[in-house]
């Protein structure tokens, strides 16, 4: 047996951790919203468990594949630094890098995917309690380490002060839950050309949901509710997306991560009346928002009651907050199914033809809840990266990596060299949110996809979270993975809404909006 040995967890224990989720966000009051988003679709801040395994921070396996790739063979030995928070504050996405890592390692070496190579990755610890202090304190611990080839920044905090200490060295730098392209600053628009990104943005996510609202929704107005605790990136992102899609601006205010009473802030929105309301903040914020719409008579309905004379907008959220199930929890009654967010298809785990899902249960025991598939991709990626270069110079692999496309833990990703972020727009999907109790009464009906009873509820039985919305997106995603898209409309996959014709499926499939409530 490999030293990945898997290890086997209750299903029960895997929603339960000991760090309490609220003192956390305390502390992700000074980071970004997107450093939770990667985590927080599909459950993944509060689905992540604890185990009994003797994480030392450092995970070795040989595998035993061909070697080959396009570009030449791997040395004998590879290292990949990773940088995240193992305990205390946080905890709960060292669990996901975790599971991901020894998930990947184990199926690398059952598979011989890698020969003649022992590939090892080193997680540096970097406590959330001491912010980018820790993860700058990792950093210099792994850069001077000649052995490590790359490292996974999977801290949400901590990359923009290491910024010019990753330009002096020139290491590569995968970004898996920090968003650099929203800051402006991923390259080429910042000079740090080693630093590639796998979260998805969120200023990509309120761009898409901004043409939802226009042009599916067909509303006129929005208005903007946003965490303002680390500065102003999410209202340039929406004023961006106003001006592309042309709605108008009905209303713009901020709270912080500390908020609990948003009365004043709803009755100024109200009075503005937007058809729509983007919320921009984390889960406990956003469900504190939905529960004071509720107070006031102002909760969600339907499209045609929000585009009508009282306010009574449709809500749409951050990734981490309304793409989370435990705003949904937190708020009751109060969430409403139909608010939506974005998210992205390579991280659709309940679609079976993406592996991640598969690896963690078969090699872990333990269900896939959100985000698992990214810090996967980025070991895969380095590891991809130094076969194609044929050495491990830090230099060269980066160059490798402007040059990558490749397929492993989910669907293709890649890089390019004038485009450092892995993620397209034509990728992004919107999610919705539903409850296990079953679809809302709407006319015409709808139904929820196969993944309610083959993927969620075995796993989850009382779930309320987010589903896979396929409808608005539908033709850019086809752009973007046309087989994957036949594989959910013929398979009956995700939130389809009103089909014409009923029994309709893969290319011949149409989806109307004439659904009221998505």
């Amino acid at each position: 047996m490999s030293e990945h040995e898997p290890l086997r967890v209750p299903a029960d224990d895997v929603v339960r951790h000991p760090v309490d989720r609220r003192v956390f966000l305390r502390w992700a009051g000074r980071t970004s919203l997107a450093g939770m988003a990667l985590l927080g679709a599909w459950g993944g801040l509060s689905g992540c468990g604890d185990d009994d395994s003797d994480r030392t921070g450092r995970t070795t396996g040989t595998g035993t594949g061909d070697g080959e790739g396009d570009g030449g063979t791997l040395p004998p030995t590879l290292k990949i630094g990773v940088i995240a928070p193992m305990e205390g504050l946080g905890k709960f996405i060292g669990d996901i890098v975790d599971h991901s890592l020894r998930s990947a390692m184990e199926h690398i070496e059952r598979e011989g995917l890698v020969k003649g190579t022992k590939v090892s990755y080193e997680i540096v610890n970097a406590k959330a309690e001491e912010l980018a202090d820790a993860t700058g304190k990792a950093y210099a611990q792994l850069v001077a380490d000649p052995d490590v080839v790359g490292i996974l920044w999977c801290s949400p905090v901590g990359l923009p002060e290491s910024r010019a200490q990753i330009a002096r060295d020139g290491i590569p730098v995968i970004s898996v839950f920090y968003d650099a392209w929203s800051e402006d600053w991923l390259y080429p628009d910042g000079p740090e050309r080693s630093v590639f990104q796998l979260l998805m943005p969120d200023s990509m996510a309120m761009d898409v949901l901004m043409r939802y609202a226009k042009e599916d929704r067909g509303y006129a107005s929005a208005g903007l509710f946003y965490d303002s605790s680390i500065g102003e990136v999410y209202r340039t992102g929406f004023e961006r997306a106003i001006d592309k899609h042309g709605l108008s601006v009905a209303g713009v205010e901020q709270f912080n991560i500390f908020s609990a009473d948003y009365g004043a802030q709803l009755q100024r929105l109200g009075d503005q009346g937007s058809h729509c309301l983007f919320v921009w903040g984390l889960a406990e914020n956003t469900a504190g928002i939905v529960q004071g719409l509720d107070a006031i008579g102002a909760s969600y309905v339907d499209t045609p009651t929000a585009r009508g004379s009282q306010w009574r907008p449709h809500v749409l959220g951050s990734p981490g907050g309304t793409g989370e199930k435990k705003w949904a929890e937190l708020a009751g009654d109060a969430a409403k199914t139909g608010t939506l967010t974005a998210w992205h298809m390579g991280g659709l785990i309940g679609l079976p033809s993406l592996p991640i899902r598969t690896w963690m249960q078969d090699y872990l025991g333990v269900p896939a809840t959100g985000g698992e598939e990214s810090p996967a991709n980025g070991l895969w990626a380095l590891v991809e990266a130094v076969r194609r270069a044929g050495t491990t110079d830090r230099r060269a692999v980066v160059t490798a990596l402007e040059g990558l496309t490749t397929t492993f833990a989910g669907l293709e990703y890649g890089f390019e060299p004038d485009r450092h972020l892995a993620i397209t727009e034509d990728q992004v999907v919107l999610v919705s949110l539903e409850r296990y109790t079953g679809p809302a009464e709407t006319d015409p009906p709808y139904q929820l996809g196969r993944e309610w009873e083959e993927v969620w509820l075995p796993a989850f039985p009382d779930y309320v979270g987010p589903t896979h919305l396929v409808r608005p997106t539908l033709e850019a995603n086809r752009r973007a993975f046309p087989d994957t898209v036949t594989e959910i409309l013929e398979g009956g996959w995700g939130t389809l809404c009103t089909v014409d014709p009923p029994d309709a499926t893969g290319e011949d499939i149409e989806l109307s909006n004439d659904c009221k409530i998505h």
